[in-house]
């Protein structure tokens, strides 16, 4: 595997919200930087296709752990209500993130799969060099989306309760 090349497998698991509540997040690009804001700094729509819908597509600036920010578009590449939700990346990194959602016991689980090829010129040049310092800080930022999506939910299901 080229050393701009990365597979992350990780799983998820979210008490007390449906597979569909979960997907209803995971579908809408543009909540990113409300759930997962310790990484996704602005998600701006580049089209008027409606949230949810295959083909849609945002622009997006990202910053983990590590000094540097990435940018790049996200588009819905594939969507399956209360399943799955697969999107693709262009720009600083290409790749295909792949989340399938299923019941477990009052919540969901999440598999996820991140398949990513380093484009940013500096980066992919870095890359052999710096491969486990990439690998660390994308350890760094999952964790995170999954305390950020949990704690999103937790509070729709109290708003919507009031």
């Amino acid at each position: 595997m080229p050393s701009n090349v990365f597979r992350f497998d990780e799983s998820w698991d979210i008490p007390e919200a449906t597979p569909q509540q979960v997907w209803d997040v995971l579908s809408d690009a543009e909540l990113l930087p409300l759930w997962w804001g310790d990484v996704y700094k602005e998600v701006v729509p580049l089209d008027r296709k409606g949230k949810g819908v295959v083909g849609s597509r945002a622009k997006a600036r990202a910053r983990g752990a590590l000094p540097y920010e990435l940018n790049f578009i996200i588009e819905a590449a594939e969507l399956e209500p209360g399943q799955l939700v697969v999107v693709k990346t262009f720009g600083d990194f290409d790749g295909l993130w792949r989340a399938e959602l299923s019941p477990s016991g009052t919540g969901t689980h999440v598999d996820l799969v991140w398949q990513v090829t380093v484009e940013r010129p500096i980066l992919k040049f870095l890359a052999q060099l710096l491969r486990p310092a990439f690998a660390w800080n994308h350890r760094w930022t999952t964790p995170r989306g999954e305390a950020g999506l949990r704690r999103y939910l937790a509070a729709q299901k109290k708003g919507e309760a009031a």
